[in-house]
C-alpha cells in the first residue's frame, strides 16, 4: 500500500527536486531549524546546516528520515519557535518522500502512523473543513480475527467447547487503555498464532469425529463429541469413502464456518487430500486431516476486504456482496452474516426475516441508504432488553457487544480491575468489587446509546447512574428470595437482619448477599447499611457529586495511579480524545516522578511539572486534570483531602488527620476551538463545556471511525467523517445513525492502493 502511496506523490509532486534542493530546502533549514541544529553542538546531535541531499549515502536518508518524522508529527519545529505554514511542510514532506522513493526507501513514520496511538496527527481543522473532496476508500486488506469472533466460530461447533477442552485463543489483542485494539494493520497470523490453531484444529477435529476427553470437576475422565451425519457416515464405514460423500462432508464444514458452499477447485483439492489421507491412516484420520485443512483456510483466520467488485471511475473496487455482507457482520457483532437476521422489505410490518447473507447476494444491499437502515435495525434488534445482569447466577451479557467494546476501548474505564490497590488502604472484606463498579459503567453507556438522544453530551454529563443493577424487577424479586432463603449461606443471620431492618422501615434492601459485597456501592457515596434501593435504574446521585461517564469511579480508579489520582494522564485522555490533540511522548532524559511528601496535596507536588522544560508539555494536561480532585483515588466524591500517613481510605478511621481544602480549578487552554478555551472552576464547568464542544464532538467521531473502519483517518476520509459527524447532529445526537453513515461510507464499501498523505 505504501509503495503506491510513494509512487503517487513522487509523481503528483510536481516538483523539481535538484532545484528544491539549492533553493527551498536550504531556506527551510535556515529559516526554523539550524538556530538549534548547527554550529558545533547541535540539538539531538543532529546537523542540519550542512546535510547533504544525496539520499544514495545511507547516513543521509537517515537524517531526512529523522526530519520527516519530526514535521510529520509536529514535534518540530518547537511551539516557541517560527512555525513554517501548512504548505511550506507540505512541500519539505513531498520532497523528502520523492527522494526517499528515488533510492528506493520508504518513509519510516509512516508504519508509527498506522498505529492507533498516532491518529491526531491527522490535522483536524482540514478533516472537518470541507476542503477535501475525496473520494475515500481504505486499502484492500486481510483482517486478521479478532478473539471474540474466533470465539463464536469455536461454539459454532460446539457450545462452551472453548472452557470444556483446552482450546486457545490465538487471535488476543493487545488492550493498551484508552487504546483501539483491533487495527486490521497490526494484527496479523504469525508464527506463534498459527502453532495455537494448529493445535486448537486437532482439538475442534477430534470433537467432530472420534470425541475429545475431558475431565469432569470429580477428575473422571469422559468423551465429548458432536459428530454430524455427513461424517459419521464416514467414519463408522469400513471401506473408502465415496466422492459424494466427501463432498456433503466439505459442504457441512463449509457452510458451518465459512457460511457459503465450497468452489468446485476447492472441492476437488480436499477430496484429494481427504482420499490420500486415508489411504496412509483410515478414514477417521482421514477425515480429520481434510476438517483441519478447512480450519486453516484465510477466511477462518482473516476478514477479507480486497475488493472483489468492479473497477469505478476512480481506480476503487466496490467490496463484492459476499465480502460486504461479512464486513458487516463483523462490524457489527461477533457474528456471522447468516446468523443475523433482519425484516425484508425494510420497515414492513408484514416483511420477512432473511439473513445479512441472503440481502447481499440478493442485491438489496447496493445503495448507501438500504445499508443505513439494515444497520439501524441491526442496533435497535439488540437493544438492553436484550441483556442479562443476573450478577451472581448467570454471566453478564449484553446485546450490541461491539459498540459496548467501542465505549470501553475509548473511555478505558473497564481497566479499573487492573490497577493495583494497596489492601491495607481499602480495608477488611470484598468492599472494593472494580468489576462490579465496570458492570454498573457497561449499563450505563448502553443505557445512553438505546436511548439514542444527545449520546456524547449525556455521556459527559449526567448524574443518572446504575448501580448493583440487575436488569429487572423480576431479577431483584428473584434474587432477594434467595437471599431471604438460602439458609446454607454463612452469613444467612447478617443478611435476614439487614434485610429485615431496611424493609420493615419501608426501605428496598440491597439484592446482593453478604455485607462485604455490599459494601461497593460505598465508592459511589453511598451508604450500605441505610440505602434505599432503587428497583428502577438508572437513577439521579446528587448533582454537585457526578457528572457523566469521567466522574464514574470505574473511569477515576482506571486513570488512577496506585496511591494517587493521575490529573497528568487523566488530563492527557481529555487532550487526546476529546480535543483530537497529540502529546509528545516522555523524554527519555526526564525521571518523569512527582515527588513523595505526606503533608502536602497532590496538586503542591505536582508543582515540579511547571518547570519550564516541562510546562510544554504538561500544560496541555495538568489543568485538564486537576478538577478531578474532587474524588479520591478511589472515585469517592470528596469535600476535603486527607494528607498524612494513612492506612485506610475510609475517613472516619481518621477523624483527626489533618485535611487540605481542595483547588477543583483547572483550565482549557489551545485546545482549538476558541469558544472552550478558558479557566474552568471545576470538573462540572469541565464536563459541561466539553459536551457543548463541537471539536469535542468530531474528535468523538475520529475515534468511532477507527474502531469500526480498523484503522486510522487520512486527510481523503474527510467527506466519511464529515458526512458522520452530520448524521449524528441531524437526527438529535445519535450515535446510531453515525455507525450508520460510517458503515455505508466509501471509506467502508471501497477498496483501493491509492491513499492521502497527511
Amino acid at each position: 500500500m505504501f509503495r503506491f502511496l510513494l509512487k503517487a506523490i513522487a509523481c503528483s509532486a510536481l516538483i523539481a527536486t535538484d532545484v528544491l534542493a539549492e533553493d527551498f530546502v536550504p531556506q527551510f533549514l535556515v529559516t526554523h531549524c539550524t538556530d538549534c541544529h548547527g554550529g558545533t553542538d547541535p540539538e539531538a546531535n543532529l546537523p542540519l546546516d550542512v546535510v547533504s541531499t544525496d539520499f544514495t549515502i545511507a547516513t543521509t536518508a537517515d537524517t531526512w528520515q529523522r526530519v520527516l518524522e519530526q514535521i510529520t508529527l509536529g514535534q518540530m519545529p518547537p511551539v516557541s519557535s517560527e512555525q513554517p505554514d501548512a504548505d511550506e511542510a507540505a512541500r519539505l514532506k513531498a520532497w523528502i518522500r520523492s527522494k526517499l522513493h528515488s533510492v528506493n526507501q520508504t518513509a519510516m513514520i509512516d508504519h508509527k502512523l498506522r498505529s492507533p496511538e498516532f491518529g491526531n496527527h491527522v490535522n483536524h481543522e482540514r478533516l472537518f473543513d470541507g476542503s477535501i473532496s475525496g473520494p475515500a476508500s481504505s486499502p484492500p486488506r486481510l483482517w486478521r480475527l479478532n478473539p471474540h469472533v474466533y470465539d463464536r466460530l469455536v461454539d459454532r461447533i460446539g457450545e462452551g467447547l472453548g472452557r470444556e477442552t483446552a482450546i486457545h485463543q490465538p487471535f488476543a489483542l493487545d488492550e493498551g487503555k484508552g487504546v483501539i485494539a483491533d487495527y486490521a494493520a497490526q494484527n496479523v497470523a504469525d508464527s506463534a498464532t498459527l502453532q495455537l490453531l494448529l493445535m486448537n484444529c486437532q482439538t475442534l477435529t477430534d470433537f467432530q469425529t472420534t470425541g475429545v476427553s475431558v475431565r469432569d470437576h470429580e477428575g473422571r475422565s469422559r468423551l465429548i463429541n458432536r459428530t454430524p451425519p455427513a461424517f459419521e457416515a464416514i467414519i463408522q464405514q469400513d471401506s473408502a469413502p465415496s466422492i459424494e460423500q466427501l463432498q456433503a462432508a466439505i459442504e457441512y464444514q463449509y457452510r458451518l464456518l465459512l457460511e457459503r458452499d465450497p468452489t468446485a477447485s476447492e472441492a476437488e483439492r480436499l477430496i484429494k487430500l481427504c482420499q490420500r489421507a486415508i489411504k496412509m491412516g483410515g478414514n477417521a484420520r482421514g477425515l480429520k486431516t481434510m476438517l483441519q485443512a478447512i480450519l486453516l483456510q484465510p477466511e477462518a483466520v482473516y476478514r477479507m476486504e480486497l475488493g472483489l467488485g468492479p473497477l469505478d471511475q476512480h481506480n476503487r473496487r466496490r467490496l463484492s456482496p459476499t465480502e460486504l455482507a461479512f464486513a458487516l457482520a463483523r462490524a457489527i457483532t461477533d457474528k456471522g452474516p447468516s446468523e443475523i437476521n433482519v425484516t425484508w422489505p425494510l420497515n414492513s410490518a408484514e416483511g420477512t426475516r432473511k439473513s445479512l447473507l441472503e440481502l447481499a447476494n440478493q442485491g438489496s444491499l447496493q445503495e448507501p441508504a438500504q445499508i443505513r437502515s439494515v444497520v439501524r435495525q441491526i442496533l435497535d434488534d439488540n437493544n438492553m432488553s436484550t441483556a442479562n445482569y443476573r450478577m451472581f447466577t448467570e454471566d453478564h451479557k449484553i446485546g450490541n457487544t461491539r459498540v459496548l467494546r467501542f465505549f470501553r476501548e475509548f473511555f478505558g474505564y473497564h481497566h479499573a480491575p487492573k490497577v493495583f490497590k494497596d489492601a491495607k488502604r481499602i480495608g477488611h472484606g470484598e468492599r472494593y468489587l472494580t468489576d462490579r463498579m465496570v458492570d454498573d459503567a457497561d449499563q450505563l453507556v448502553m443505557h445512553l446509546f438505546d436511548r439514542d438522544k444527545d449520546v456524547l453530551r449525556r455521556l459527559l454529563t449526567t448524574n443518572e447512574y446504575f448501580v448493583a443493577y440487575l436488569g429487572s424487577l423480576e431479577h431483584i424479586k428473584a434474587d432477594m428470595h434467595y437471599i431471604k432463603t438460602n439458609v446454607n449461606d454463612a452469613g444467612f443471620e447478617f443478611n435476614s437482619a439487614y434485610v429485615k431492618r431496611l424493609e420493615d422501615s419501608g426501605r428496598h434492601p440491597i439484592p446482593i448477599e453478604g455485607p462485604d459485597s455490599r459494601m461497593y456501592v460505598g465508592f459511589y457515596n453511598i451508604d450500605h447499611e441505610n440505602w434505599d434501593y432503587p428497583t428502577e435504574q438508572p437513577f439521579r446521585l446528587p448533582k454537585q457529586e457526578r457528572a457523566g461517564i469521567l466522574t464514574h469511579p470505574a473511569w477515576l480508579i482506571a486513570w488512577s495511579g496506585n496511591f494517587d489520582n493521575d490529573p497528568i494522564r487523566r488530563g492527557k485522555w481529555i487532550r487526546t480524545h476529546l480535543l483530537a490533540d497529540t502529546i509528545p511522548d516522555v523524554p527519555l532524559d526526564v525521571n518523569a516522578v512527582v515527588p513523595e511528601d505526606p503533608h502536602k496535596s497532590l496538586r503542591d507536588r505536582l508543582t515540579v511539572t511547571r518547570a519550564e522544560y516541562c510546562w510544554q508539555c504538561h500544560a496541555k494536561m495538568d489543568p485538564l486534570g486537576l478538577p478531578f480532585e474532587r474524588y479520591d483515588d478511589f472515585g469517592r466524591y470528596r469535600d476535603r483531602e486527607i494528607i498524612g500517613q494513612l492506612l485506610s481510605i475510609f475517613p472516619e478511621r481518621h477523624e483527626d488527620a489533618k485535611t487540605l481544602a481542595i483547588d477543583t480549578s483547572g483550565a482549557i487552554d489551545d485546545s482549538g476551538d476558541a469558544k472552550l478555551d478558558g479557566s474552568v472552576a471545576d470538573v462540572h464547568e469541565l464536563a459541561a463545556r466539553l459536551a457543548d464542544s463541537d471539536r469535542v464532538r468530531q474528535s468523538f467521531v475520529r475515534h468511532a471511525f477507527r474502531f469500526w473502519m480498523g484503522r486510522n483517518e487520512t486527510l481523503a476520509d474527510s467527506p466519511t467523517l464529515m458526512a458522520a459527524d452530520k448524521a449524528y447532529l441531524e437526527n438529535g445526537g445519535s450515535m446510531k445513525a453515525m455507525i450508520a453513515s460510517l458503515l455505508s461510507s466509501d471509506s467502508f464499501l471501497y477498496r483501493s492502493s491509492r491513499s492521502e498523505a497527511r
